[in-house]
């Protein structure tokens, strides 16, 4: 099942093309579609959804390092426990702790961002 589209053709300068082209990387569309929405008066991606969302990402793999850290804290407690003193098992419990309180701030940092971007999504009670 094919649609039917048709083609407009535009003629840009150089320097024209090298702006459209430049615009279109940066709200991250293909040329043909910034073109459409601009002359459907669409609306355009904001680029700063586009660095929240990246800040986003990055806070998450941040968070995944952390709870890999805690899980291998965790694996050094089991299986050396016994040859550990109490005082570098205190200090390893004291990471646990820290790692733990890391990964809360950043979830909670992850959620305010995304609930700004989005302020009609649905909070969690």
């Amino acid at each position: 099942m094919s649609t039917e589209r048709n083609r407009v053709k535009v003629s840009f300068t150089a320097d024209e093309r090298t702006q459209v082209d430049a615009l279109a990387d940066q709200l991250k569309l293909s040329v043909s579609e910034l073109l459409r929405r601009l002359a459907l008066g669409t609306r355009l991606p904001d680029p700063t959804d586009f660095v929240a969302a990246q800040a986003i990402r990055d806070l998450l793999k941040i968070n995944a390092d952390q709870a890999r850290l805690g899980n291998l804290l965790k694996l050094a407690l089991d299986v050396g426990a016994d040859d550990l003193s109490p005082a570098h098992l205190a200090r390893i419990e004291g990471l646990l702790v820290e790692i733990s309180t890391v990964q809360a701030a950043l979830k909670a940092t992850v959620h305010a961002i995304h609930y700004q971007q989005h302020p009609r999504a649905k909070q969690p009670e």
